[in-house]
């Protein structure tokens, strides 16, 4: 018996393991190589359809990708990114090399930045660098928003009009939360002690199998549309009846590359190839 529950245990080990190599040798998004990046981002697409701004707060609160820069593509070391935060009219975010923070005021599609400061490290300089990306945000006087395929879009405009930057929304606040599984493999799970839960904003996951308390971070790549890894996944090792409930959750959630939101109440996650792995249904904490 003592051989036959080793055995079940480097059958995971290896399993779990062999999933991780595979996931390291999938290349995260360079950003100093933006290749990744659709060309649907030129917004002359027929397909994207503006947005009335009618709640600012509402419909601009969070986080954008900045993708472009005065018609070019931007290439810096990191991510540059905006958080408006509507509640102390501030924002923070990253220029592509250093941390940036200040203030705006925002009415309707009017959008001006003011005390812009930032972190002082020394980076390479080009033509959509953080020079380039400061100089910006003190030009902008309006935005408008575009979307394509339920992925939002901004415009920050000049004084006289021009487009000089276009901004991605990041959000996947939807998956924030506590959720039980409701299908693994398109095989419906019965057990009510398999739960998940998902932190966005501090990118970690932990929950329960069934058996084992289950721990993980998230990996977000903000150039594609609802993109999400968990990794480093790993498990107490107490044995249980069912161990190939415990394994097949945990190589759905090292596979899984993409999540779409059925409804308000549940995902899917998706693995690279477009399959249905499982189903998260959102748990409703106020019954427990």
């Amino acid at each position: 018996m003592k051989l036959f529950k080793s055995a079940i245990i480097l059958s995971i080990i290896m399993l779990v393991s062999g999933c991780n190599s595979l996931r390291k040798s999938s290349s995260r998004v360079d950003y100093t190589d933006i290749k990744g990046i659709a060309d649907s981002t030129a917004l002359s697409d027929r397909d994207f359809k503006e947005i009335v701004i009618v709640d600012s707060a509402a419909q601009l609160s969070g986080e954008w990708t900045m993708l472009m820069a005065n018609d070019k593509k931007i290439k810096t070391l990191h991510r540059p990114f905006i958080n408006f935060d509507f509640k102390e009219n501030r924002f923070y975010g990253n220029n592509g090399c250093n941390v940036i923070n200040g203030s705006f005021s925002c009415e309707n599609s009017g959008m001006k930045f003011s005390n812009v400061i930032s972190t002082m490290m020394a980076c390479e300089e080009n033509e959509t660098s953080e020079k380039t990306i400061m100089k910006l945000l003190n030009n902008t006087t309006s935005i408008k928003l575009y979307e394509k395929n339920n992925v939002i879009f901004m415009h920050l405009l000049n004084k006289h009009g021009h487009t000089i930057a276009t901004l991605k929304q990041q959000n996947l606040d939807f998956m924030n939360g506590a959720w039980t599984v409701k299908e693994l493999n398109g095989k419906e799970v019965s057990d009510p002690n398999v739960k998940l839960v998902i932190d966005i904003d501090q990118l970690k996951i932990h929950g329960n199998s069934g058996c084992n308390i289950i721990n993980g971070s998230l990996y977000i790549d903000y150039y594609k549309n609802w993109a999400i890894q968990f990794q480093q996944l790993i498990s107490t090792m107490k044995m249980c009846e069912n161990m190939k409930l415990e394994t097949t959750l945990l190589v759905a959630l090292e596979v899984t590359e993409t999540c779409k939101k059925i409804n308000d109440n549940e995902v899917m996650l998706i693995d690279k190839n477009g399959k249905n792995v499982a189903v998260l249904k959102k748990l409703d904490l106020a019954r427990k």
